[in-house]
C-alpha cells in the first residue's frame, strides 16, 4: 500500500531557523533520511481543518499563534483547491503546515491548513503521508479535533476512537467516549486521519465538540481546549484574545477563499456526518 499511497504528496522540511530544507515525496524509500535532525520526540499530534464551526482549527491555530511553536514542514498535494493566497505580502500555494509546539516538558505536533485535497484519493494520500511522518517522528497518538453541528443548548465534548490504546488514553483521563456517534461517521481528511492510524502503526481518534455551526465558534473551541487539558493532562494556555483574533481571520478567509470549503456533494449524503 505504501508504494501507492502518498506518491504525489510533497513535504518541504524547515530547519531550526525556518529555512527550507530538501523536500521529499511519498514514493521515496523509507530508509532515506527525511526529517531535519533538530526535531525532538513528540508523543502526540493534533490535526484540524476547516469545518463546521471551525472548532478544531480555532484551537490548533491558537496553539500555533499563542504558544512556543516552530514551523517544521509544509505539505503539498496537486488536488488541494487550486487557489493561491496572499500571506505576508507573498503569493502562497495551497498547503498544510506541521508545527512543533513546546509545552514545557512535552512537545506536540500540530497539523493544520486553510483547505484539504478535494478528492477522496487526494485525502487518502495526504492522510497516509501525515500518519507515516508523525509515526516516524515518534508520535504514539494522532488526535483530530473537530466540531459537530448540534442544538444551541448542547455543550458535549466526546472522543471517537480507532483502537484500544487511544481509548485507554482518554478513559484514564476521565474522557467521554462515544461508540455510536456521529451516526453518519466522519468525512474527509479528518475521518481518514482519525481512522487510519492503526494501519500506520499509530493510535488515532477524534475529539468532537458540539457547535451551533457558526463560521468560528470560539465557545466550542474553548470547551474542546478544556477537555483536552483534563483528559490528556496537558497545559494549553491560549489567551482568549488570540482565539478571537483567529476567529476574525478565519471568517475573512472564508469570504476570500470559498474554494477551501468542502464540495457540497460530500455533505449532502448524510446530515449526521462529521466533516472537519
Amino acid at each position: 500500500m505504501r508504494a501507492i499511497a502518498s506518491m504525489v504528496t510533497k513535504i518541504v522540511w524547515r530547519d531550526a531557523q525556518g529555512g527550507r530544507l530538501e523536500s521529499r515525496t511519498g514514493d521515496q524509500p523509507s530508509d532515506q533520511p527525511e526529517q531535519p535532525n533538530h526535531l525532538g520526540k513528540h508523543r502526540m499530534a493534533f490535526a484540524a481543518f476547516p469545518g463546521v464551526g471551525n472548532v478544531g482549527k480555532l484551537l490548533t491555530d491558537g496553539l500555533v499563534d499563542g504558544l512556543d511553536s516552530t514551523l517544521v514542514a509544509e505539505l503539498f498535494h496537486p488536488e488541494m483547491p487550486p487557489q493561491a493566497k496572499m500571506t505576508g505580502g507573498l503569493l502562497t500555494p495551497p498547503h498544510l503546515t506541521m508545527h512543533s509546539i513546546s509545552l514545557g516538558e512535552e512537545n506536540i505536533l500540530v497539523i493544520s491548513g486553510e483547505a484539504q485535497p478535494i478528492s477522496p484519493c487526494g485525502q487518502f494520500e495526504m492522510a497516509e503521508m501525515i500518519l507515516t511522518t508523525v509515526a516516524e517522528l515518534g508520535c504514539e497518538y494522532m488526535i483530530v479535533l473537530a466540531g459537530l453541528s448540534s442544538e444551541p443548548t448542547c455543550e458535549e465534548v466526546y472522543a471517537i476512537c480507532a483502537d484500544d490504546n487511544i481509548k485507554a488514553l482518554f478513559a484514564d483521563g476521565g474522557g467521554e467516549i462515544a461508540v455510536d456517534r456521529p451516526s453518519g461517521g466522519v468525512i474527509g481528511l479528518a475521518g481518514l486521519l482519525a481512522s487510519l492510524g492503526p494501519v500506520n502503526a499509530i493510535s488515532s481518534g477524534c475529539v468532537v465538540a458540539a457547535t451551533i455551526g457558526s463560521s468560528a465558534d470560539i465557545h466550542a473551541a474553548e470547551r474542546l481546549r478544556l477537555a483536552l487539558q483534563k483528559w490528556l493532562g496537558l497545559t494549553l494556555p491560549i489567551p482568549i484574545a488570540t482565539t478571537e483574533a483567529i476567529a476574525d481571520r478565519i471568517e475573512s478567509l472564508i469570504d476570500k477563499y470559498p474554494d477551501a470549503e468542502m464540495p457540497s456533494e460530500f455533505l449532502e449524503e448524510d446530515p449526521s456526518s462529521l466533516y472537519a
